[in-house]
């Protein structure tokens, strides 16, 4: 009689038993299967995001060179009455592209005790501020386009070297003396070093409206001004 009773039983209990194993594996794979959705979703969200950053985040490098990102250039300026605060991002418009308006940049590096700083500062540059400045300029622009120069004062010299003077008085007289209707910008401690580097004097810069160097002396082919650089990016009026 046990013996039947257990025959009987026997398979009952090892249906439930194989049921319970096989729900089991079930529960198994269906934990499996949510972290793989979960880990899916993650890869999912950090690819959008990369590709986001990638398509919203300017790769241009910041520098001096041709094709950088004009480091920021900013202080104190004489404009032939009054010292007042200047900065070159004033100027950058980031979403520029060519064709639209916008201010291009000249950007001297000079010391006011150089001697062919002193030489273009006279030979040069009238000629240059009436061909590109002012509403009387010269050079033809479209109507959206404007033109700045600004000269920056460093200094070269100690300031005790005999012979050598520096100091904001001294800006504004060279900047009476030789003519000039742009403003200098007073550098003369050459904090600039920090971003433009340690830079020769005259150096020359033409920053285009969305930031980036068109033209550095350092990289200049022999002969090659930064007058030619103008001439040959700012567009002309029609």
């Amino acid at each position: 009689m046990i013996v039947r009773r257990l025959w009987h039983t026997l398979p009952g209990y090892l249906s439930r038993r194989l049921w319970g194993e096989v729900m089991i594996q079930r529960n198994y794979c269906d934990e499996a299967g949510a972290r793989s959705d979960g880990l899916m979703i993650v890869s999912v969200l950090f690819i959008a995001a990369f590709t986001y950053i990638a398509f919203t985040t300017n790769p241009v490098y910041t520098g001096v060179g041709v094709g950088d990102r004009a480091p920021e250039l900013e202080g104190q300026v004489f404009n032939g009455n009054t010292w007042t605060d200047y900065s070159l991002s004033d100027n950058i418009d980031p979403m520029w592209q060519e064709g639209d308006g916008g201010t291009w940049t000249m950007v001297e590096f000079m010391d006011t005790n150089c001697g062919y700083c002193q030489k273009v500062a006279q030979d040069e540059f009238p000629t240059q501020q009436s061909r590109w400045l002012g509403l009387d300029a010269t050079r033809s622009t479209p109507a959206n386009v404007s033109v700045e120069f600004v000269a920056v004062s460093i200094m070269l010299w100690d300031e005790n070297t005999q012979g050598k003077e520096y100091g904001r008085s001294v800006i504004e007289q060279f900047r009476s003396d030789y003519g000039h209707n742009f403003p200098y910008m007073d550098v003369q401690d050459n904090s600039h070093q920090s971003d433009w580097g340690g830079l020769g004097t005259p150096t020359y810069f033409l920053v285009a409206p969305n930031g980036i160097i068109e033209y550095a002396t350092p990289e200049a082919d022999q002969g090659y001004s930064v007058w030619d650089a103008m001439e040959d990016k700012i567009p002309r009026g029609g």
